[in-house]
């Protein structure tokens, strides 16, 4: 099977996972992002951890959001999964 990530350089993908990590951190102040092993055949999957004074729904619309940005800049797919600290 063919690995999406042989296309991509390091800084690229560096480039694409702080975008994204910064838009997040940018919008809501103290979230915990962190990598989480891959659901599917995505390029990243991170675990977004919100405090329970935040809608989960909410959250993972920004996210979505925000990977779709880093998809069409990047060509590169990020998976969120949002959960409550």
């Amino acid at each position: 099977m063919f690995n999406r990530r042989c296309e991509k350089t390091d800084k690229t993908l560096a480039e694409a996972v702080a975008e994204f990590v910064d838009a997040l951190h940018h919008k809501y102040p103290g979230i915990d992002i962190k990598p989480i092993p891959g659901f599917e055949d995505e390029d990243f999957t991170f675990e977004i951890a919100v405090p329970k004074d935040l809608s989960i729904d909410e959250v993972l619309d920004v996210c979505h959001g925000e990977c779709i940005k880093v998809e069409d800049e990047y060509d590169l797919f990020i998976l969120p999964h949002v959960v409550h600290v």
